[in-house]
């Protein structure tokens, strides 16, 4: 392919648009739903110019290899390990501790550039979904980039070699060019049916992983093979319609979202009003995706199809300068200086995004986001002026390959060490808290927790379960793996007590989700003092219904109800004593009105309610715990301890339970229900009670907390059983 001979503005104004869409996303997420497609559009530029580079420059050695290896080291490595390390120094000063742990986990998967397969595995974890976004977590996108340059230059070296083989065969200038278009259409077909796949049947891990991304990068490295293609044919023969022959980067050019780069020679200017309206008809369906698509998206999938095949119309058109066209929106000063840094924005964004909030110690209004835009413009101004610019095309890194590379090798383990070094840190004050206050809950038993607003003549503690050490202080069956987890392929029980000379005095079933796990501690006393055995039936968000409930994933809704109805079939033919049953009633009934789901939901606990009283087996109902506006924790620990700040007005803590509903209108005499509301709630549901943080997330209850509901909730158990002294 032909060398560039004059800048693309129009693909630095792609750029600008690109990262406008992500920061509009970030800042302003109400407002630009749909911002996060800018991503998408940023690898169809690195696939389109990557590509162009491999085909105009061959590889055809080692050296070539590592040498264009260096390039991209050169130009991303350096700014994207100073934001990783300034980042963790200010997540280490302001962020709170029971973050740390989690941040240095991530900035260590970042500076390996595999973030985004760390984020698959977490995202997928239903309790991390309540945890404080990891300032870093954007450097799954550049993750996915690093990936695609390791893999994608060794795929093109093949090509070469062929090529060059049948060149000197046969003369052959097309071979090279014919096999970059059937590698890069194979890999946008495969990667593309993937990532269709696996949004329907694993939507929160096919966001991140490689594979369901790969089709991107791809799609812009197919425009440039048809190019390559057509440039070796006679001059005569024209692309579909006339539309413009589209663009190359310069030797120079490094992928990513900010280098220069640089428009091919002999473009076809044929139909010039086509080409114009290509170009606006790409922006058009780039700014629709950002406009009207949200987090309910099915993404990427089929519909990231959108803003990339807008972003690869826009390169195709070649509409720089052409009349009608928007190239003089594009060349915009502004506009351009955008498209330079967007690589330094992209990175600098995010941690400000994240943090700012906590070094202020409120939440960013919108003088705020202002603020945190305008110092985002400002970092990425000083980090391209004089990191990227200095280190990509500084003297010694440029002449020798083995510099560049061990200046890679340094700011990997600069980074990592410093990763690793707050991961532990933070994990040991994380023990040591947790050691601290398990003596000093047993100095203040019996008065703490629920047991100082039982009781007057208890005198409150102090904190003695502090955030760090609640955020750890989780049930003994998480520890125990007893949930069945989407996509609830399994069948997993627990059972607790029951282990005496002469088996248990009762047999008791927990069913519900998580929030019926939660009470497990409660239930502690009981299997000591009464011999009770305590058999779990619990599912993670799935609630006890037999009727559809939405979840995503293919065949989830259906493996959460066949789930529910073993369950249901499980209790009823074992023989047990009694039900204790609790569930947060969260995700919405499918087909249901949202109206009408919490009557829906009423009439199907209704159902299930009746499937253990017409067996003959008595039911206790815990009312759902209040649930507080955001993690405990954490809002704890940014708010300086204040435990009112971090709580809600009873009428927003306490959701609806259309099961404590159900139950309350049952008829049979064998269905009864208690709550703790008055142990936990006044005007306000308080986060921290009687010394103790109540809650390790926003709406799970610690286990030293609910131990001390024990009172309540045992006497309620042998009310139900009929074995009350």
């Amino acid at each position: 392919m032909p060398a560039p001979s004059s800048p693309r503005t129009d693909i630095q104004g792609l750029r600008a648009l690109a990262v406008a869409a992500v920061l509009g996303f970030h800042l302003w997420p109400t407002s630009v739903t749909g911002g996060y497609v800018g991503v998408d559009v940023f690898f169809v530029v690195s696939g389109f110019l990557i590509t162009s580079h491999l085909l105009r420059r061959p590889i055809r050695s080692g050296r070539d290899l590592l040498g264009f290896w260096a390039r991209r080291v050169r130009r991303l490595i350096p700014a994207a390990s100073l934001v990783l390390l300034v980042t963790l120094g200010a997540s280490a000063l302001w962020l709170p501790t029971t973050t740390l742990v989690t941040v240095g986990r991530e900035v260590l998967a970042s500076a390996l550039y595999v973030e985004n397969w760390a984020l698959a595995r977490s995202e997928t974890d239903y309790l991390a979904t309540d945890e404080l976004h990891s300032p870093v977590q954007h450097y799954w996108s550049l993750s996915i980039e690093e990936q695609f340059y390791v893999v994608w230059p060794l795929l093109f070296t093949a090509v070469a070699w062929v090529g060059l083989q049948a060149r000197r065969r046969h003369g052959s200038e097309r071979t090279t060019a014919a096999l970059a278009v059937a590698l890069t259409g194979t890999v946008v077909a495969t990667s593309l049916g993937w990532s269709v796949w696996m949004t329907w049947a694993e939507p929160a891990a096919a966001y991140f992983v490689s594979t369901t991304r790969f089709w991107e990068l791809a799609l812009g490295g197919l425009l440039a093979a048809l190019l390559a293609l057509r440039a070796t044919r006679p001059a005569r023969v024209l692309v579909a319609a006339g539309v413009g022959q589209g663009t190359s980067a310069g030797p120079a050019a490094a992928t990513g979202p900010a280098q220069q780069v640089g428009a091919e020679p002999g473009t076809v200017r044929s139909h010039p009003g086509l080409r114009a309206a290509t170009a606006w008809a790409g922006l058009a369906m780039i700014v629709a995706a950002v406009l009207t698509f949200d987090a309910g998206t099915a993404f990427p999938g089929y519909t990231a199809l959108l803003p990339t095949v807008g972003a690869l119309l826009v390169i195709l058109a070649d509409a720089d300068r052409l009349r009608g066209g928007p190239g003089g929106a594009l060349r915009w000063r502004p506009v351009q200086w955008l498209g330079d840094t967007s690589y330094s924005v992209y990175l600098w964004h995010w941690p400000l995004v994240v943090i700012a909030p906590f070094a202020l110690g409120r939440d960013l209004g919108a003088a705020g986001m202002l603020g945190v835009l305008v110092v985002t413009l400002l970092l990425s101004w000083l980090s391209q002026r004089y990191v990227e610019e200095r280190l990509r095309f500084h003297p010694l890194l440029t002449r020798r390959l083995g510099a560049t590379f061990a200046m890679l090798g340094l700011c990997v383990a600069v980074v990592a060490g410093a990763a690793v070094g707050v991961r532990d840190r933070a994990s040991a004050a994380e023990q040591d808290a947790v050691a601290d206050s398990r003596a000093a809950v047993a100095q203040a038993a019996p008065c703490l927790g629920a047991a100082v607003v039982r009781d007057p003549a208890c005198a409150d503690p102090g904190l003695v379960l502090p955030p760090t050490a609640a955020a750890q202080d989780r049930p003994v069956v998480y520890a125990d793996d007893c949930w069945n987890d989407s996509p609830f392929t399994t069948r997993t029980t627990c059972t607790y007590g029951g282990d005496g000379p002469d088996g248990p005095a009762e047999r008791i079933a927990l069913v519900g989700n998580s929030h019926a796990g939660h009470w497990v501690p409660a239930l502690e006393e009981g299997i000591v003092a009464d011999d009770w055995q305590i058999d779990t039936y619990l599912q993670s968000v799935c609630y006890t219904v037999d009727a559809p409930i939405e979840l995503p994933g293919a065949g989830v809704t259906g493996a959460c109800r066949a789930t529910n109805a073993w369950a249901v079939d499980s209790v009823v033919t074992g023989g047990y004593d009694l039900v204790v049953m609790s569930n947060r009633t969260h995700q919405p009934l499918a087909g249901v009105a949202e109206q009408d789901q919490g009557a829906a939901a009423e009439d199907a606990y209704r159902e299930t309610l009746a499937a253990f009283t017409d067996a003959g087996v008595p039911v206790l109902v815990l009312r759902d715990t209040p649930a507080m506006p955001r993690n405990v924790p954490e809002c704890l620990v940014q708010l300086a301890y204040d435990p009112d700040a971090c709580g809600a007005p009873t009428e927003v803590a306490l959701e609806p339970d259309p099961l404590a509903e159900a139950a309350s209108a049952d008829t049979t005499g064998l269905v009864s229900v208690t709550s703790v509301d008055h142990l936990m709630c006044d005007e306000i549901c308080h986060p921290v009670i009687g010394g103790v943080t109540a809650y390790f997330d926003h709406g799970h209850l610690t286990a030293t907390f609910a131990r001390t509901l024990a009172p309540e909730v045992t006497s309620a158990v042998r009310a139900a059983l009929g074995t009350e002294p």
